[in-house]
């Protein structure tokens, strides 16, 4: 009967989400000034180092585009172009104060043709001078940015987020020879490939601004400076974007205060608050044996977890070649609108296939050949090594341990709630890409990526979805992998794994350690008698059963069919001593 009740339960909840799901964009947890028109357009008298042209475009720390001109160029003579969704159009200033709603966030300012003597040689040069401007929510967007107007004779545009496209008389510059001048005023040959792109310029570079030179002969030079809008690390713009998750800490700090109140009055209530406490349940000096270290495998596993979010944070600006990898995709939460990633994490595309169909063929079938690949070959070991929401949710589990509070204990009755809510998200995750949703909406992992990273996402029920699985997390271990979409596909293929989770019975005397153990409360690892092979599709593969586990070689990890890492009894008992007497 308790049984029944759980199922409901979870039933009940589900429908909650779906609900919560198709209403997403009505519940706003925070916003940003992201639209076009809260940006201001000011003047500034502040040139990049960079920008050689007469004319250019920078950004402040908030929604803020500044411009400057030296005095040789009129302001009255510089022609602005915009895009908007309807094409590119001439605007005026009048545009800009206000900036028009419509616009996307592209800008080009179109110089008056001039003679000047660029090298030295004492012979005047025809120059054209542009300075482009990217910004706003499309700043990285995928949709064509080349203007086309015959006025933008030369320009550059961002394609594929990492490369810049040069075209010459509305074509692209096929096998031509650029001169970039980078953010630190050095300047560089580079060479076009077929398609425009330059070849072997870092998006470290792009991303600072550049002006890029052509001469197509002696006598003319064709410059564009641009720009996009991006913000260094640890600037007024980057600590911001902390607000949100700020909020969401603070937020399921005091949630978690208000359930333990809650509980603990229960408890008391019906006794079992004193039980416990005489067990000794609360603290570890109450016991006879408390834990002291973790085995290799588990220090390795933190390692990597906590290696694996940095560098999914933060690598690719450190390294200045953020998106450089964008294509080679690794199935695990974490939110792919941190730009900064150096591979991909293909839950977005996974849930927006349309969006994915908007790369070039290239992109698309290297895409699918690694997280094909991933899948195979790796699958659930990513979760439970490499998955930066593994993380988090682990580290609330310390913090509950330090502050001496009891989990709550996921039996197998109680596991019956999740298996609706698990089912759910998989049919949201895929559903979203024929229904037309944004699964977005709902994750609960965008924050963490975007906002540590420093970027600026509008967050709308995955706020409160946040807190949460924060919250959850807590209380129950792993308690967002109970019912993550994601890992479960990647569990149906755990057959072509490359590790696998052995279990040899006749060494195994039935303890339940392993079932203790286990995040995801798979009672098989414990049951079964038979078959050696006893990773199931919900299995994290964190090697923890192992790590718990007092028998020699009852239960082991391998790798190709060779044993890495195998149960010990003296590694268990290593792992506790005798308490101190008084």
């Amino acid at each position: 009967m308790k049984r029944e009740r759980y199922m409901l339960a979870g039933f009940i909840l589900a429908l909650l989400l779906l609900f919560i799901a198709l209403t997403a964009k009505n519940y706003v947890f925070y916003t940003y000034p992201l639209s076009i028109s809260d940006y201001q357009y000011k003047q500034t008298d502040k040139k990049p180092v960079q920008a050689q042209t007469p004319f250019w475009f920078a950004f402040g720390n908030g929604a803020e585009l500044f411009y400057g001109h030296m005095e040789m160029v009129p302001e009255d003579a510089v022609r602005l172009f915009a895009s908007t969704e309807k094409g590119t159009v001439e605007i005026t200033e009048k545009d800009l104060q206000p900036i028009r709603s419509d616009l996307t966030g592209y800008f080009v300012a179109v110089l008056p043709e001039r003679k000047e003597d660029l090298n030295g040689d004492g012979m005047e040069e025809t120059v054209c001078d542009f300075a482009r401007a990217d910004m706003g929510p499309e700043t990285f967007g995928l949709l064509p940015r080349s203007f086309g107007k015959k006025e933008i004779v030369f320009e550059v545009a961002l394609e594929e987020r990492k490369y810049l496209q040069v075209n010459y008389l509305q074509e692209p510059l096929k096998n031509g020879e650029v001169t970039v001048t980078n953010a630190e005023g050095r300047s560089r040959k580079y060479a076009t490939d077929e398609q425009g792109f330059i070849k072997n310029l870092s998006t470290g570079d792009i991303r600072r601004g550049v002006t890029v030179s052509y001469q197509p002969d002696k006598d003319s030079t064709y410059r564009m400076y641009y720009v996009l809008e991006d913000y260094p690390y640890f600037s007024e713009h980057f600590w911001k974007a902390y607000i949100p998750l700020g909020m969401m800490l603070l937020s399921s700090a005091s949630l978690i205060l208000a359930c333990q109140l809650v509980r603990t009055g229960w408890e008391k209530r019906k006794g079992e608050y004193v039980a416990v406490g005489r067990m000794g349940g609360f603290s570890r000096k109450g016991n006879q044996f408390y834990r002291q270290t973790g085995t290799k495998m588990i220090v390795i596993r933190w390692i990597t977890m906590i290696a694996a979010l940095f560098f999914w944070t933060y690598g690719g600006k450190l390294i200045g070649e953020g998106q450089k990898l964008n294509h080679v995709a690794v199935p695990f939460f974490t939110c792919p609108f941190n730009l900064d990633q150096v591979l991909e994490a293909p839950c977005y595309y996974m849930s927006h296939l349309p969006a994915l169909l908007m790369r070039n063929s290239g992109y698309i079938l290297w895409f699918f050949a690694t997280l094909f690949f991933c899948l195979l070959f790796f699958g659930r070991i990513l979760c439970g090594f490499l998955c930066p929401l593994g993380l988090v949710q682990d580290i609330m589990d310390k913090i509950r341990q330090c502050l001496h509070i009891r989990p709550i204990t996921i039996d197998e009755q109680r596991n019956k709630i999740f298996q609706p809510l698990k089912w759910m998200w998989t049919i949201l995750f895929v559903g979203f890409v024929f229904a037309g949703g944004d699964f977005c909406d709902i994750c609960p992992a965008r924050v963490f990526s975007s906002s540590m990273g420093g970027w600026w996402i509008n967050y709308a029920v995955t706020g409160f979805l946040t807190v949460f699985v924060l919250v959850g997390s807590f209380f129950i271990r792993r308690f967002w992998c109970l019912m993550c979409p994601l890992g479960f596909l990647m569990g149906f293929l755990k057959r072509f794994n490359l590790f696998k989770l052995k279990k040899d019975c006749t060494a195994c005397t039935g303890c339940g350690a392993c079932y203790e153990a286990c995040p995801m409360r798979i009672k098989s690892i414990y049951t079964e008698r038979e078959q050696t092979d006893i990773q199931t599709v919900d299995c994290l593969m964190c090697g923890e059963c192992i790590h718990k586990c007092p028998e020699n070689g009852a239960i082991s990890m391998t790798f190709c069919g060779k044993r890495i890492v195998r149960s010990s009894r003296k590694g268990f008992m290593k792992k506790y001593h005798t308490s101190k007497k008084r």
